[in-house]
Parts: structure tokens; C-alpha cells; sequence
């Protein structure tokens, strides 16, 4: 019996010997998540500043966690004995049935976290290995395997077979290697996050020329409009092409626009229809080099009849509420961001 519970005390909790630095480091690891680094970045990148006032409550989450409780529930999971946070309850209330309510409710909300985090891992593996040879070969595997079949065979080929090798990955090391194997490469993935930050910030300042040359350009632009394109192909081609998703694509009326999704000119068509996004800043526009541009093909644009909020409107990037596709009323209004501030 001792040895099972110094067993599972190894394998759930690391022997509670760790160290501070080691728990500081899984922590921030863990409490920037795949949404600190791409849920919320790719939201700034869409509504704009509003964000802020949501994601400024983030800053409250590790004072609150480990000043107001951390110390008191470790004191308390040591003296009864608790692996869990279920287990905890359980013994504070004594009652089964509120640690199994506390269970329930873990494994709920539980489930939409690591949603989040797997969907962020194999979105990351898509773009690193988009170029490589051996990996778009696989894709195309994939693709062949998933045709046809049901709910999954609407998915992208690139994140499914991306998706089952990084959960297949976290699943091994986790289930060998308990709490100690995911503290320790909490312990990298923070080093690395934290040096990656502190470079990125620099970096992202120094090309855009400081904070406030970064916020006068987001007051001049406006927001890209979506709509449905007819790619047209200069010539016939003698095997299919495929376009992939974000290519940049001139437009015969004037302008550019990106691909919103994979695209394929099969042998002998030479036009296809697809989902596009205009950029509408002239700014943007001729950022874009040329060098870009790398498939022969012209594409027609027809913007979507919904109006949204902020089309062709500057300035709001920069105010609240954030500029929103398909919402009349936008992207969280001054009130609801300050709301969530607070719940969170």
C-alpha cells in the first residue's frame, strides 16, 4: 500500500519536490496557453485593440492563483493527503458526491482547454513544415485516406495528419513520463517562451518603428472585405495545380487578395472558384512584393452581401467595438470587454 502511494504521489504531483523555479516555469507554461499565443494574437489581428481590456485581466490570474490560494491549497492537499483538486473537495466536504461533481466539472472544462492546445500544436506544425517535400506527401496520403469519410473528410488533409502526430507525441511522453515528464518540458517550453517574448518584442517594435508609429498605421487602414473569386488560369495545364492557402492573387479589376482556403486546378480547367480576402489598405497593397505572386493565375472578386461592421471605415482597428465580418454591431463593445475583465 505505501508503495502505491508513493507510486501515484510520483507520477500525479512529481514527489512534491520539484522546487520553486520548476513550478514557476510549468505554471507560466501552462497559464500561456496555444490562446495566449494564437487565440489571442490572431483575434488582436482581426477586431484590433479592443482585446486589450479582455486579455489585461490575464495579469490578475497568477497573483490571485498563487497568492490567494496556491499556498492554501497545498497546505491543505499535504495534510488530507489529496492528489487532485476532486480529491480535495471530496475530503473538505466529506462527501463522494461532490468530488465526483468536482471531477465532472475538471474533465468539462478540462476537454475544451486541450482542444484549444491541440488545435494550436498541429496549426504550428501546418505552417513550419508547409515547404517540406517528404511532409506535403504525407498531406496528400492523408487526404486520399479521409476522402469521402464522414465529418472528418470536410477537415484540411495538412491539419489532421499534423493533429495526430502532435497528439499521438503528448499522449507518449505524458502517460510514461506522469507530472515530472510534463513539469520538466513545461520548464523548457518556458525558457523558451520567455526568450522568445522578450526577442519578439524588440523585433516587433524596431520593424514597425515603436508602439505609436504601430497604432497611427492601424488608424489607417481599414478592415479586408471577404467574398468568392473566380481563380482563372492562364493557359491550359498539363497536371493539376494546387493552390495553397494564403497565396496571393492579383485581381483583374485592381488590387489583391488572398486564398481563405485550398484550391485546385485539376488537368486541362482553367478556372475554379474560391473563398478570397481583398486587402483594402493601399498601405498594405504595396507591401506585398511581387516575388509573392508565384502561380500564373488572375482571379475576379465579389464581395459578400453581409455589410458587417467597420467596411471601409478607418479608425477602427484602434476604437471599440473592433471592426467584425458578418456583425452589424462589431467585435465587443467597450461594456462587454470590461465585463469580461472582471470575470475573468
Amino acid at each position: 500500500v505505501r508503495q502505491k502511494k508513493e507510486f501515484v504521489g510520483e507520477y500525479f504531483l512529481g514527489g512534491r519536490s520539484l522546487g520553486l523555479w520548476a513550478f514557476a516555469l510549468t505554471f507560466a507554461a501552462t497559464s500561456a496557453s496555444g490562446g495566449s499565443f494564437m487565440g489571442f494574437p490572431s483575434l488582436i489581428y482581426t477586431h484590433g485593440w479592443v482585446l486589450a481590456l479582455w486579455i489585461a485581466s490575464y495579469m490578475l490570474v497568477p497573483l490571485v492563483g498563487m497568492g490567494l490560494l496556491g499556498k492554501r491549497v497545498n497546505r491543505l492537499a499535504r495534510q488530507s493527503g489529496a492528489v487532485t483538486i476532486p480529491d480535495l473537495i471530496k475530503a473538505r466536504f466529506k462527501s463522494e458526491t461532490v468530488g465526483m461533481l468536482a471531477t465532472l466539472l475538471v474533465l468539462f472544462f478540462m476537454f475544451f482547454y486541450l482542444l484549444a492546445q491541440f488545435k494550436a500544436g498541429s496549426k504550428i506544425m501546418t505552417t513550419l513544415l508547409e515547404d517540406v517535400a517528404i511532409y506535403q506527401s504525407a498531406v496528400n496520403a492523408v487526404g486520399s485516406a479521409i476522402d469521402g469519410l464522414p465529418w472528418i473528410g470536410s477537415a484540411e488533409p495538412d491539419y489532421v495528419l499534423c493533429l495526430l502526430v502532435f497528439a499521438f507525441s503528448v499522449i507518449v511522453y505524458t502517460a510514461f513520463g506522469g507530472f515530472r515528464a510534463v513539469v520538466w518540458t513545461d520548464v523548457m517550453q518556458g525558457i523558451v517562451m520567455g526568450i522568445g517574448v522578450i526577442i519578439l518584442l524588440f523585433l516587433t517594435l524596431s520593424q514597425v518603428g515603436g508602439l505609436r508609429n504601430a497604432t497611427e498605421q492601424l488608424k489607417e487602414m481599414t478592415p479586408p472585405e471577404t467574398g468568392i473569386g473566380i481563380i482563372t488560369l492562364g493557359q491550359r495545364q498539363t497536371e493539376t495545380i494546387t493552390l495553397p492557402k494564403g497565396a496571393w492573387l492579383r485581381l483583374t479589376e485592381g488590387g489583391i487578395a488572398r486564398l481563405a482556403e485550398q484550391s485546385s486546378l485539376a488537368e486541362g480547367e482553367t478556372q475554379v472558384e474560391a473563398k478570397l480576402l481583398k486587402i483594402t489598405t493601399p498601405a498594405e497593397v504595396e507591401r506585398i512584393p511581387p516575388t509573392q505572386f508565384a502561380f500564373p493565375v488572375s482571379a475576379t472578386f465579389t464581395a459578400d452581401k453581409t455589410m458587417g461592421y467597420g467596411r471601409g471605415r478607418k479608425g477602427v482597428y484602434v476604437s471599440a467595438p473592433g471592426p467584425h465580418p458578418e456583425s452589424e454591431d462589431g467585435f465587443l463593445n467597450v461594456w462587454v470587454a470590461i465585463s469580461f475583465f472582471f470575470f475573468w
